[in-house]
């Protein structure tokens, strides 16, 4: 600073003897300085020696002064006037100066000062660097640290979008396929007691919504459960507390929708969530409502259960059937009525067992019915009329029940007996040929089944019964003469030919006695053939109503007539045959009101094995004797 203005001050000396420019432009230097100075002063905001630069400013300032004074310049201003204040204006220089100086006295001061603190600054400028650097260094490790941060964050963050977004797009394909899946999806919370999840198809089958589901508390979700069926459910949820990893348990169950309708449900169970103790908290589970087919397995049970029936029935009907097949067999292959009624006690009883009961047949007059057939307690009359049984008055199959006695029939001794009875009328081709009677112990005995069997057996009787007679009759006629009702001429030789056979193994007797009516040409001739035939028939019913059982009386031919008279002597036979004389001689005869001559008959008899041991010898000494009565004229009895 000394140096410069020193300069300056030579400057300032020489410029006095220069022109007027030169002073001019010496003042605008200083000018210039004083500027630049004030300006650095006021732009520097940190600056510490302020005031030195202010001093320095004016100094300058004043300097320009006084040589823009000292030009000619200032025209308004005498240069006397200058001259003047010359002494004045130096002191301000000098002051100017003087302030300057101190100004840079302080300012050496404050450059020790400045200099011991930029050393200090210095040392702390290069602490300052090098932890700059350690900045700069552990800066670019951390931005490096941070852009593998970075790096990481985005891989992790795109590897996080990316499994977001999957497990988005699983949760939603999950959601159609719980939603698309026709059975209910559920997650049963086992400590809240209530589903947290449940599909749309819950609405479907139990018509809730899935949130009223998830409201519901266990009272309300037991109120839905059957009541057979609450402890069952919470059976199954205390078993899946101690189920496996990969256990799961099913079980059927009733629940009621929104409209009061059961529905049969079948669950399977899984562990869906477990606490941190590996106890099941929730459970997964899928219900298929099977009403349905519970309903399809309960017809299938019923129609088995029908089905079994029936072929049990069938069986049961099978063997009916074989033994009613036996019993017509039977029937069919006997020869009389009077064998099939020995045999109907046996055949019944194992077609009608726990059954009690018996068979009537209505006699030749239609006036009784007689019982040819009882077995266990029938508890029914031997015989009675037809009017006593509602059956044979309606025609139809009569039952009676102990709850309505009045129906009981007149033959059935209600008294004694306090079960169902059935009346079944036996009618073939029309016609009535007695009744089928059964007791039965139970009520339940009479199913349909049963009365079925019983109307079949009732028809196969009178049909077997109703071909018997005919077959008697047809017999009758082949073997009986019509008019007479004796047997005819060949049945005789049949059967004397057996007896004498009999008669033979056995040592016993064998008489013929051969009649005939006395005059019996004449008779017809006078009273006519019809009368004729009247006493035919007349003779012909009385020597039948005078025969022994096991006797055969036979027309012989027009009117002849023999007997033949099994294990019978010939002293019996003669006197049999004076009593058949004698009983002709009583007969009654009327013919179209008018009353008839007695009849007498002549009588020839012979005996095996006295007069012959073969039949037609015994017919030939039988029809001798029977001259000879005639020889002796008539109505007499002669033996050979």
């Amino acid at each position: 600073m000394p140096i410069l203005f020193n300069k300056l001050h030579i400057l300032q000396t020489s410029f006095l003897f220069e022109p007027n420019y030169y002073l001019i432009l010496t003042a605008f230097a200083y000018y210039l300085i004083a500027f630049s100075l004030s300006y650095s002063v006021h732009h520097q905001e940190y600056l510490n020696t302020k005031l030195l630069y202010n001093l320095l400013s004016l100094f300058f300032g004043f300097s320009g002064t006084y040589y823009l004074l000292k030009s000619e310049w200032i025209k308004f201003i005498e240069f006397n006037s200058i001259e003047q204040y010359d002494l004045q204006l130096k002191a301000i220089i000098a002051i100017g100066l003087g302030c300057a100086l101190c100004g840079v006295t302080i300012f050496q001061d404050k450059k020790i000062k400045l200099s011991l603190r930029n050393n200090k600054l210095e040392s702390l400028e290069k602490q300052l660097n090098q932890e700059t650097t350690a900045k700069i260094a552990a800066e670019t490790k951390v931005a490096k640290l941070l852009a593998e941060l970075e790096q990481k964050v985005l891989e992790r963050t795109t590897a996080l979008v990316s499994a977001n977004q999957d497990l988005r797009e699983t949760t939603t394909l999950m959601e159609k396929v719980a939603n698309l899946t026709p059975n209910i999806l559920y997650v049963y919370d086992l400590e809240k007691k209530c589903n947290v999840y449940s599909n749309r198809f819950v609405g479907e089958i139990l018509g809730y919504s899935v949130s009223e589901i998830e409201e519901m508390n266990v009272q309300l979700f037991d109120k839905l459960l059957h009541p057979d069926d609450v402890d069952l459910v919470r059976q199954h949820h205390q078993d899946c507390l101690v189920l496996g990893q990969d256990d799961f348990i099913e079980f059927e169950y009733r629940m009621q929708d929104r409209h009061g309708n059961w529905h049969w449900l079948h669950s399977k169970d899984t562990v869906f969530e477990r606490n941190v103790l590996g106890q099941p908290t929730q459970i997964l589970g899928i219900t298929q409502d099977i009403t349905e087919t519970k309903r399809i397995q309960s017809e299938a049970a019923r129609l088995n259960l029908e089905l079994a029936e029936k072929v049990e029935t069938l069986e049961k009907w099978h063997r009916e059937r074989i033994k009613l097949a036996k019993m017509n067999e039977f029937l069919q292959a006997c020869l009389t009525i009077h064998e099939a009624q020995t045999a109907l006690t046996d055949l019944l009883q194992p077609l009608f067992p726990h059954t009690h009961g018996a068979v009537y047949l209505i006699n030749n007059s239609k006036n009784l019915l007689n019982a040819i057939a009882v077995w266990g307690l029938a508890h029914s009359e031997g015989s009675f009329e037809p009017h006593d049984c509602w059956a044979l008055r309606r025609g139809n199959v009569h039952q009676a029940h102990p709850i309505t006695p009045g129906l009981y029939c007149a033959h059935v001794n209600s008294e004694i007996s306090v079960t169902p009875t059935l009346c079944l009328p036996m009618i073939a081709k029309g016609k009535t040929l007695g009744m089928l009677y059964l007791r039965f112990d139970r009520a339940e005995s009479i199913s349909d089944l049963v009365r079925e069997l019983a109307e079949t057996v009732a028809q196969n009787i009178a049909m077997s019964f109703a071909n018997l007679r005919l077959q008697e009759e047809l017999r009758h006629q082949s073997l009986r003469d019509p008019l007479t009702g004796l047997y005819n001429r060949r049945y005789l030789q049949e059967c004397l030919t057996k007896e004498i056979d009999r008669a033979h193994r056995k040592g016993q007797f064998i008489s013929i006695i051969m009649l005939d009516i006395d005059h019996f040409k004449r008779f017809n001739d006078v009273h006519g053939h019809s009368a004729g035939d009247l006493v035919l028939k007349e003779v012909g019913a009385y020597l039948i109503s005078q025969t022994r059982q096991y006797d055969i009386a036979c027309r012989y031919g027009g009117e002849e007539m023999v007997i033949v008279m099994s294990d019978a002597s010939l002293e019996d036979s003669v006197m049999r045959a004076e009593e058949i004389r004698s009983g002709v001689k009583k007969l009654n005869l009327e013919h179209e009101g008018e009353k008839l001559e007695s009849i007498s008959v002549s009588i020839g008899i012979s005996c095996f094995p006295d007069d012959s041991t073969d039949a037609d010898s015994l017919i030939r000494a039988a029809d001798k004797a029977l001259y000879q009565a005639k020889e002796q004229g008539r109505d007499c009895v002669r033996r050979c």
